[in-house]
């Protein structure tokens, strides 16, 4: 075989395996892509305590699901790496009783670690209970002064 031909078929291997072996190191440039998985779970209830069910909880980076017939969830997805996450609470289903929507903040910690591009698993680092409070109607004051 020709030597020009041997030398580019080892440079070419020499250049996939390279690239292959830098799959598995961590990321140290400053403007590298850094992924976290994470999963929170939690128990919404209302002011008395009870699980609401139906309760849709979302975030920015990860498929919204609702509460069971407990009032738990588990919600699953991936962001760039942080030390917590924004997660909404939105009453949705206009059945029963209606409550307002809020925001929460949960820290998350990891559990495990991931490799290259993946930095990890996190977890919410508390038991989270979310507390919703059931939207009442607002009568505007009535006013004795004529028109």
């Amino acid at each position: 075989m020709n030597k020009v031909i041997k030398k580019s078929i080892y440079f070419l291997g020499l250049v996939f395996m390279m690239s292959l072996a830098s799959c598995d190191r961590p990321y140290e440039e400053e403007n590298a892509l850094m992924y976290i998985w994470f999963e929170v779970t939690g128990k919404v209830v209302d002011e008395s305590g009870s699980p609401i069910e139906g309760i849709t909880v979302s975030s920015e980076s990860a498929d919204p699901v609702q509460t069971d017939a407990d009032g738990m969830f588990t919600l699953q997805g991936g962001s760039e790496p942080a030390e917590s996450a924004a997660f909404r609470f939105v009453d949705d289903d206009n059945s029963g009783k209606q409550y307002i929507s809020k925001t929460v903040m949960v820290d998350i910690e990891k559990y495990e670690d991931g490799h290259g591009w993946n930095q990890g698993y996190y977890r919410n680092s508390s038991e989270l209970i979310v507390t919703m409070i059931e939207e009442s109607v607002i009568t505007p004051p009535t006013s004795d002064v004529e028109k």
